[in-house]
C-alpha cells in the first residue's frame, strides 16, 4: 500500500467512526438546533441561554433557584446568572419564601408569562424542521430512545 493509499485509509477509518460516534452525532445535531434556535429567539428578543428557564418557569412558577438549576441540569453558577438576566430583562422577580428566611423563590412577571407563550410555536417549529425527513413512527422512536439516553423518564424529571 503506498502513502496515499495509507492516509486515505487512515482519514476514512477516522471519519467512520467520528460519523458512527454518538457523542459527536449529539454535538453536531446540539451545535446545529443552536443556531437556528438563537436565530429564532433573537427575532423576538430571547437570549438561548434563559428561554429553557422561561420554559420551566411558566410551568412551575415559584421554585428556588437551586430546584430551578436541577430540573434544567444546569450548574449553579449557570442557573444564577440565567436568573439574574432574567430578572433584569424584566421576566421574572425574586420573591422571599413564606416558609423559609433564607430561601428566594423565582415568578414570572407578567412580561415574563406573554414571552413564555410565544415560546412552544418557536420550539415546535424548529423540531419540526429537523425532524422532517423522519416519518411519525420515526419521530416517537428517536424521542423516546434520546430521553433514554439522557435518562429521563416518562414524568419528565431527570433522574439526578
Amino acid at each position: 500500500m503506498g502513502w496515499n493509499q495509507y492516509i486515505m485509509s487512515r482519514i476514512t477509518k477516522a471519519q467512520n467512526a467520528r460519523q458512527s460516534s454518538f457523542g459527536f452525532l449529539i454535538q453536531v445535531l446540539a451545535r446545529r438546533i443552536d443556531g437556528v434556535m438563537k436565530q429564532r429567539l433573537s427575532e423576538i428578543g430571547v437570549d438561548t441561554k434563559i428561554f429553557a428557564n422561561l420554559m420551566l418557569l411558566n410551568e412551575r412558577d415559584g421554585v428556588t433557584q437551586s430546584e430551578l438549576g436541577r430540573l434544567l441540569e444546569f450548574p449553579d453558577y449557570y442557573t444564577s446568572r440565567n436568573v439574574d438576566a432574567l430578572v433584569e430583562a424584566g421576566y421574572a422577580e425574586r420573591k422571599p419564601d413564606p416558609n423559609s428566611r433564607r430561601t428566594v423563590l423565582i415568578f414570572l412577571t407578567a412580561k415574563g408569562r406573554d414571552k413564555a407563550k410565544e415560546l412552544p410555536k418557536i420550539i415546535a417549529s424548529v423540531n419540526s424542521d429537523f425532524l422532517e425527513e423522519f416519518s411519525k413512527e420515526e419521530r416517537s422512536t428517536v424521542i423516546k430512545l434520546l430521553q433514554k439516553a439522557a435518562l429521563i423518564p416518562e414524568d419528565g424529571d431527570p433522574k439526578l
